[in-house]
């Protein structure tokens, strides 16, 4: 239940709050007696032109090409485009900028007109992947680096922490020494076994003979 996932989950922490992020949504079409979905709606319908922000949960399941609504993609991702293509990719704060980026762009990627919101987030992550490796093997001089990191970063970032110091561990023989695999293990029983009924197999021939 604690683990990340990138798809929908129901029991997913990660996923819940995602889904918890609330949208800006243009009303297309005059919806009756949802006035209430304004507070600063001063009738009880929705006119045309009207912005209403909902939950994600609600808007996802709504089809693109629906009559009702038409789902606005934030500012972030184009802000987070153009600093991409004005700068290092790596100098940008996501953690502040939402925390839950990637997620809440995967969502929000299926309303997209213009299919760009894909393309973003893949050039955002090719980026900055390199960077997270780099700094997963430095955790003294480039700490606060993880302070710029949405959640699926230093979800991957501390991944490379752990793995760099396994890694670092071996070499440096702190471990136990290398075990055998369990197929192995279980070979050398079967082996041991047949040695066995052999050996019993040969002292029951034996006592046969001096029977006899």
């Amino acid at each position: 239940m604690g683990s990340r996932s990138y798809f929908p989950s129901y029991y997913s922490v990660d996923d819940i709050f995602v889904t918890q992020e609330k949208i800006s949504c243009q009303v297309s079409s005059r919806l009756l007696k949802m006035g209430f979905l304004d507070p600063g709606c001063e009738t009880d319908h929705l006119e045309p032109g009207k912005i209403v922000k909902l939950p994600l949960w609600y808007v996802k399941e709504l089809k693109i090409n629906n009559p009702y609504l038409i789902i606005q993609i934030p500012e972030l991702y184009k802000n987070v485009h153009n600093a991409i293509c004005e700068a290092e990719s790596t100098n940008i704060d996501l953690g502040k900028m939402n925390m839950q980026y990637y997620e809440y762009g995967r969502y929000l990627a299926s309303f997209d007109r213009n299919h760009s919101l894909g393309r973003i987030l893949y050039e955002t992550c090719r980026q900055r992947v390199r960077h997270l490796l780099t700094i997963s093997k430095n955790t003294v001089d480039e700490i606060k680096s993880e302070n710029k990191m949405d959640s699926i970063e230093r979800g991957l970032y501390e991944a490379g922490i752990r793995t760099n110091t396994l890694y670092t561990n071996w070499l440096q023989q702190k471990n136990s020494k290398i075990r055998p695999s369990e197929l192995v293990q279980e070979h050398s029983k079967k082996r041991k076994r047949f040695t066995l009924s052999d050996d019993e197999m040969s002292s029951s021939l034996q006592s046969t003979k001096r029977s006899m």
